[in-house]
């Protein structure tokens, strides 16, 4: 039970545990530490040839590496949940503000055109014009 708990523990933490498994056991190439990918079994039998340790002291070395950092890595991951969150608040906030400035916007537009209709047909068929006569030149140029 000892040994199994321990890779349970290992195997879920691979990816936080590596970079301190590199600075405690220093002579581990990261060429080394990929090829196991959190396969705890063969990496701490890797250790074993590695570094002559028992297994007992290789699991043991990683069950307090794994300790003593999870508590960090917990306290990132929640600063970056937050930092998220936050973005994610701010986008929708930012969207809200969009949503009701067009409806603003187009809510003015309607009361014009309903005060003005003749004026507002003129202006719309000038852009058109406008719009028409910059086309073509353009496509005139090439």
């Amino acid at each position: 039970m000892h040994a199994q708990g321990q890779h349970a523990q290992i195997e879920g933490g691979w990816n936080e545990l590596k970079g301190k498994v590199k600075e405690s056991w220093g002579e581990l190439s990261d060429d080394e530490l990929r090829q196991f990918e959190g396969d705890a079994q063969q990496f701490i039998g890797f250790l074993q040839r590695k570094t002559g340790q028992a297994q007992e002291q290789v699991e043991k070395k990683l069950a307090e590496l794994d300790a003593r950092f999870r508590p960090l890595l917990g306290q990132a991951t929640a600063a970056a949940q937050e930092y998220l969150q936050s973005g994610a608040e701010a986008a929708t906030d930012a969207a809200a503000y969009v949503r009701d400035s067009v409806a603003a916007k187009h809510a003015q537009a309607e009361q014009a055109v309903r005060r003005r209709p003749i004026e507002s047909v003129a202006v719309a068929f000038g852009t058109g014009i406008i719009a028409g006569a910059v086309v073509g030149l353009l496509l005139r140029q090439r």
